[in-house]
């Protein structure tokens, strides 16, 4: 059975990969459900689970079905997923580009390549 840590986390995930293939900002996102922005923020990183209608007022605007949290088990953070992302939140512009700069030249060097 999934934590709820981990269902919270992902959960978050979800809504942020669908709020972003609709291209929607987080403001953008609480506005249409009614919703401050810093409230989606902490859904998106996982610091709490939505009450169910919360869920499905999301789920509605961002257009996905409640179904899917049955494949939320199997999303589980990896090692320092979490914590790379709290670096990365906390940066300023210069510090992002130089860790992109960072991260492509590292995954280049394993063979991929991404633009």
């Amino acid at each position: 059975m999934i934590s709820e840590k981990n269902l919270s986390k992902s959960l978050g995930v979800l809504i942020k990969d669908y709020r972003r293939q609709k291209g929607l900002t987080q403001a953008q996102l609480a506005k249409l459900v009614g919703l401050s922005t810093r409230h989606i923020g902490k859904l998106e990183d996982g610091t709490y689970i939505p009450k169910l209608s919360t869920y499905l007022n999301i789920s509605k605007v961002l257009d996905f079905e409640i179904e899917e949290l049955k494949t939320l088990q199997k999303y589980t953070p990896r090692t320092g997923e979490v914590q790379i992302l709290q670096l990365l939140k906390k940066m300023n512009t210069q510090e992002l580009m130089l860790s992109y700069k960072l991260l492509k030249a590292i995954v280049q060097d394993n063979g991929e390549n991404y633009a």
